[in-house]
């Protein structure tokens, strides 16, 4: 007889595989459009970003090579998991139980690519990526994969927390004159107890940033302030934040350069409107850099990108028509000399909401036209100088 805990443990799991299998059904209906759409029999999925969407979140584990990736295939009603034989028990014990997937697998000793290509011989077959005589959908991925579905909402939302969380507890628990590598470690490993992958990660002490906005980490100590970045991932979903913290005062340029990037990023959610032009958003930016030192600023790095199924579902170029469209996640990371505040969103219909929020944290508090925006300002570690 199984005690109260594991029932509730069993309700749990048994409630989230049916919305989960909710989901992959509403996709199931998207792709059935799709093939109708373009007279094709049957779909060919090969992108790792579209396995993940079009599954909820599963993926490969372990070592293993391009040859050996997963695919998925779909006629209009049906669903198969296209898998090396290494890996499928452990897809459907810990993946893809009942969520209606079936199975066409090949041996190691075989050929993935044999075993797709007798898949689509002598049939009107579409693919994510080019193989074959397939006709090309990649297109549609690119733009369907950006609208998150509410379920994509709720397990961004877990994501985002723990990102921040880990981010900001490491941040809280530097000792003054470690190096950056072994800040990357801590960070590292309060991502990975919580089951949160690390897709990248940055660690820039005394403004080491200001010279590379992308950059990684090094065996260089750090005695003044770090900025430290993750973006991490968990049920096929990605989160980036940053936070900074500063062993005593923070210099006064560096200040000047911090309350500018606030400023910025204040600017771009209120002016970041649902269906309005992207670009309407930059422009402000700009314009609120104009008359500063800062003024090129926006040139060396994107300001925001969108983000879900990957690290960066793509930027926007200053000359983009494109319209903000609810159910989009983005990255906004205004980075100003070597000052950076990088947060994850989500845009819905009454606002942006901060998917990775401050969280026993300073914030600095900005008002936009009646509304209040709070974004995370730099921790001062007082006694430490």
């Amino acid at each position: 007889m199984p005690s109260p805990e594991e029932k509730t443990a069993v309700t749990q799991s048994e409630a989230e595989i049916a919305l989960r299998r909710l989901d992959i059904d509403a996709k199931q209906e998207m792709i059935s459009r799709l093939l109708h759409d373009s007279q094709s029999d049957g779909l060919l999925v090969l992108h790792p970003a579209n396995f993940r969407w079009l599954t909820a979140g599963a993926e490969p584990v372990g070592f293993f090579g391009r040859d050996e990736r997963p695919a998925l295939f779909f006629n209009p009603t049906q669903r198969w998991l296209i898998c090396s034989a290494t890996d499928s028990q452990r897809f459907f014990d810990e993946e893809l139980d009942r969520l209606g997937f079936q199975l066409k697998e090949w041996q190691w000793t075989a050929s993935r690519d044999q075993l797709m290509a007798d898949l689509v011989y002598g049939r009107k077959i579409a693919s994510d990526q080019p193989f074959r005589d397939c006709k090309d959908v990649g297109s549609y991925f690119l733009t369907a994969r950006r609208h998150l579905s509410q379920y994509e909402w709720d397990h961004l939302r877990a994501l985002g927390k723990l990102t921040a969380h880990a981010v900001e507890a490491t941040a809280r628990n530097i000792t003054k004159g470690e190096p950056e590598e072994e800040i990357a470690g801590h960070l590292a490993h309060r991502l990975f107890r919580h089951g949160v992958h690390v897709e990248a990660l940055q660690v820039s002490g005394d403004g080491r940033s200001r010279q590379y906005r992308r950059r990684e980490f090094s065996h260089t100590p750090v005695n003044e302030w770090v900025t430290l970045q993750a973006t991490a991932r968990k049920d096929g979903l990605f989160a980036t934040c940053s936070r900074t913290v500063c062993f005593g005062q923070l210099d006064s340029t560096v200040r000047s350069e911090f309350n500018l990037a606030l400023r910025l990023g204040a600017t771009h959610i209120a002016t970041a409107k649902l269906g309005e032009k992207v670009i309407v958003a930059l422009e402000a930016g700009k314009i609120l850099l104009k008359p500063t030192q800062y003024e090129h600023e926006w040139r060396l790095t994107p300001m925001v990108a969108l983000t879900a199924r990957e690290p960066s579902e793509g930027i926007f170029l200053p000359t983009s028509g494109e319209r903000w469209l609810e159910g989009w996640a983005a990255v906004w990371q205004e980075r100003i000399g070597s000052a950076a505040v990088v947060d994850t969103f989500l845009l819905h219909s009454e606002g942006w909401e901060n998917l990775t929020p401050a969280n026993d944290w300073p914030v600095r508090r900005a008002v936009f036209q009646g509304r209040t925006y709070d974004r995370p300002d730099v921790l001062i570690r007082s006694g430490e100088s």
